[in-house]
């Protein structure tokens, strides 16, 4: 039993991990139109730059080990800045032309990790992640600390995108989306404001990209691969594109589906069919959310619908003030 809890905290923890990434990515993409294919290449910068700054490595040439908060405020300010790097050309382009730039920096992300040893350590990576608390708390209770880290990180990123999805610059954000001649009509500036959501976008992938190696408690590149953006991207949809309900609720759908099939006891010879099995039920349950509901399972209207008691107050009010 005990076994059984230590495995459902573990799912828990991935699962938050996950939505927290994909609310990330709702909010550029979703709202902003942004179809970044570069997450995982973010999240792989934000990771590798906490490593570096704390991790006791040998072998590198720059290792400051410093402590968590100097990492996690590194990993946060260089991801932005990467994000800011590369945003401000990339999102000159439009549509397909944007996510082949996106999904290149991806690639070259990986590529850059895997030979720059000198200070990624390479393909061999980071086998000794320092942890919040590691020294303090046993082994097995540490999965439910974690667990609950990742509840908490997710709350909070999904607050703050909330709040932020119904503030001004959300609502002049999904306007732009859905006439960018209409807005730029009103005066709003729209390279700068996808700029700033993409660099926001970034930072929150920084922010949070630790957690990430705090469970695995080791970094490798291959960690980083499409695999990560693929599965971000398919939540989303699963979810519905646009609704932030919707991505948190996709992507515990999809990975408790693909992670619950550990549970299945088979013998040695059918292990790698089930390993396979994992990648194909992501691409049904993708096929089947597009067949039957495709804007999701969540869609953006559900989102931001005004609830019916304070719309009528607010025509009883414009129509006492046209009265007036």
């Amino acid at each position: 039993m005990s076994g059984n809890l230590v495995f459902l905290a573990g799912l828990v923890t991935l699962a938050m991990i996950y939505a927290t990434y994909t609310m990330i990515l709702n909010f550029e993409a979703g709202w902003g139109g942004l179809w970044d294919l570069g997450s995982a290449g973010l999240i792989a910068v934000g990771a590798y730059t906490f490593a570096i700054f704390t991790a006791p490595q040998d072998g590198i040439v720059f290792a400051p080990q410093q402590s968590l908060i100097v990492g996690w405020l590194a990993s946060i300010v260089v991801t932005a800045a990467v994000a800011y790097i590369i945003g401000k050309p990339a999102l000159r382009l439009r549509g397909e032309y944007f996510l082949i730039t996106t999904f290149a920096f991806s690639v070259m992300a990986i590529e850059l990790i895997t030979t720059e040893s000198w200070l990624t350590a390479g393909s061999g990576g980071f086998r000794t992640i320092t942890r919040p608390f590691d020294g303090y708390v046993g082994s097995r209770e540490y999965n439910f600390f974690l667990c609950g880290l990742s509840i908490v990180a997710a709350f909070i990123v999904y607050l703050l995108l909330r709040r932020l999805g119904h503030s001004p610059f959300g609502r002049a954000l999904r306007a732009t989306r859905e006439n960018e001649a209409a807005a730029t009509s009103v005066g709003r500036n729209i390279p700068e404001m996808r700029l700033k959501a993409f660099v926001f976008a970034g930072a929150l992938f920084g922010a949070t990209a630790p957690l990430y190696i705090f469970y695995v408690r080791s970094l490798y590149p291959h960690m980083f691969g499409a695999t990560l953006t693929f599965t971000l991207w398919t939540a989303m949809v699963i979810g519905g594109i646009g609704n932030l309900k919707g991505a948190f609720i996709g992507a515990l759908l999809l990975i408790g589906a693909t992670e619950a099939t550990q549970f299945l006891q088979v013998s040695v010879e059918h292990a790698n069919v089930l390993a396979a099995a994992r990648p194909i039920l992501i691409g049904v349950a993708l096929l089947v959310v597009i067949r039957f509901r495709p804007h999701g399972l969540l869609p953006e209207t559900l989102a931001f619908r005004q609830p019916r008691a304070r719309a009528l107050a607010s025509c009883a009010q414009e129509q006492r003030t046209v009265t007036q």
